[in-house]
């Protein structure tokens, strides 16, 4: 049986795969040094996808759309090519993706939330779930930035 999930839920799901993407990738110089360190790679590979699903499922959203930038599109089309080409993956471009969009990313996610979608009931739903009390902070800090607007 499946359930609608609630959007605010999957923007959550954003920010959560962003944080951890960066502890995950904060050690290392550059693309090569993360592929081969297993399982920094294998967990950024999955936030990506994760972060690729969330943005397809909001896109289904007119709300969310008309407020989006043309390349979260792009992002759904890197979780496909993550799911599903895992093999013909290049480090530099996910080196690229991490070091150079991902911030892009969290900061389009800030301005579309920004007086548009009331994160509080989803944060509060998450964090109980979040070992990492680094994120756990994170969630705390955007729902005051998310209140305050």
């Amino acid at each position: 049986m499946s359930t609608k999930r609630d959007l605010e839920l999957f923007i959550v799901d954003i920010f959560i795969c962003i944080q951890k993407i960066k502890t995950y990738t904060e050690n290392f110089t550059c693309g090569d040094d993360l592929l081969h360190s297993e399982i920094n790679w294998d967990a950024t590979l999955r936030n990506l996808e994760i972060i690729g699903e969330a943005l397809n499922n909001l896109l289904q959203d007119e709300k969310f759309v008309s407020l989006s930038p043309m390349y979260f599109r792009k992002v759904v089309n890197f979780r496909n090519l993550v799911s599903h080409g895992y093999f013909g993956i290049s480090q530099e471009e996910v080196w690229n993706v991490v070091t150079e969009k991902l911030n892009l990313l969290e900061e389009d996610m800030k301005q579309i939330i920004d007086k548009n979608f009331d994160l509080s009931t989803a944060i509060e739903q998450e964090l109980p779930k979040q070992a990492n009390s680094e994120i756990v902070q994170y969630l705390k800090n955007l729902k005051k930035e998310n209140s305050a607007r």
